[in-house]
């Protein structure tokens, strides 16, 4: 049995990756409804994926068949839109960030959980294959202890009349609460959760009111350090989108894992615990070993993570806690952007 979902904001990201990918890959998974403001834009995402019920209003989709409504609009109407939702019963999946402030985010996950109701946040970069790989090597020890992690993800992003992200009462921040926000939770998932952060952002490049770059370093649970960059100044063509990890016993480097697709590089080096001291500090060339895996949808998954949750009660990777973390240390980093210093976070 498949869940029946709506889409409120079809545009964007929605009609690039989430809405053709779950038509086509998704096994739980049904979309039947599509809401967006812009008619045209809803009209002919619509017919593009087959889906016949399309409307410019949130009540007629919310009173329509769906089971479940996965939101895609600007960060500013999240909550809004999200608890809609779930007033009429309807289990939510959200983009990130999940709202524009922590109280809002808590606020919608009490009230689900009062409701019996599933709310989930988009982390999709979860589901890749070459980052549960590397959940997998960090858990069996093949890194040995995890010291240092890094996560980046840039883009060129000029200004854009009517981009919302570019707008901070719409997408509550530039570079780092867009991007940073998925490198944030990938480093989260392999090292462990927050303790203290600092970061530098700032608007370098552009002519627009948020940061176009974001440099945040963190101290995670397990003792390792980690760091974050994001920039919108950067060309597409030059961004690596780097993934790094490393341990007492080897390390994991991939290139373009982060982002919306499912593939990328990525190369393992791992040995034995031990060994003495080198003064050379030789390097061998070909240590690393590439590793090659065959890439999947990453929106259909976390879809389909979802409809899975609301049907078998199989808690997903992307259920509102790590949303709510999320929040906090994005806002974290941005107090001790403003404040330089180093903030701690319970």
């Amino acid at each position: 049995m498949k869940v029946k979902w709506g889409v409120i904001g079809a545009g964007g990201i929605a009609r690039r990756r989430t809405i053709p990918e779950v038509v086509k890959y998704a096994r739980q998974s049904d979309i039947v409804s599509l809401m967006d403001v812009d008619a045209a834009a809803v009209k002919e995402t619509g017919e593009s994926a087959g889906i016949s019920h399309v409307t410019t209003s949130i009540d007629e989709l919310l009173k329509g068949g769906c089971e479940a409504v996965y939101i895609a609009s600007p960060v500013s109407a999240h909550f809004e839109q999200g608890m809609a939702a779930l007033q009429t019963g309807k289990h939510v999946l959200v983009e990130k960030p999940m709202a524009m402030t922590l109280e809002e985010a808590e606020k919608m996950a009490d009230f689900a959980e009062s409701k019996g109701l599933r709310l989930g946040i988009a982390f999709m970069m979860r589901y890749s294959v070459y980052h549960q790989a590397i959940k997998e090597l960090i858990e069996r020890g093949d890194l040995g202890e995890p010291v240092s992690g890094r996560a980046q993800l840039t883009c060129w992003f000029p200004p854009i009349p009517g981009a919302w992200r570019q707008v901070k009462s719409l997408g509550g921040g530039g570079a780092l609460s867009d991007m940073g926000c998925h490198c944030i939770d990938l480093l989260e998932w392999f090292l462990g959760e927050t303790q203290e952060v600092t970061a530098f952002t700032g608007t370098l490049t552009h002519d627009y009111e948020v940061e176009d770059a974001s440099t945040v370093l963190l101290r995670c649970s397990s003792g390792a350090q980690g760091m974050v960059d994001n920039f919108f100044n950067v060309p597409d063509q030059a961004s690596r989108n780097v993934l790094e990890i490393y341990g007492t016993q080897g390390a994991v480097l991939c290139r373009r894992t982060i982002g919306q697709d499912g593939g990328g590089e990525m190369e393992v080096f791992s040995q034995e615990a031990g060994g003495g001291y080198d003064a050379s500090q030789v390097r061998a060339m070909d240590e690393y070993k590439k590793v090659e895996l065959d890439p999947v949808s990453l929106y259909a998954q976390e879809v389909d993570a979802m409809s899975q949750w609301i049907v078998e009660g199989k808690k997903p990777l992307i259920s509102y806690d790590v949303g709510i973390r999320n929040i906090k240390v994005v806002e974290a980093a941005y107090q001790a952007a403003e404040e330089k210093r180093v903030i701690s976070i319970d």
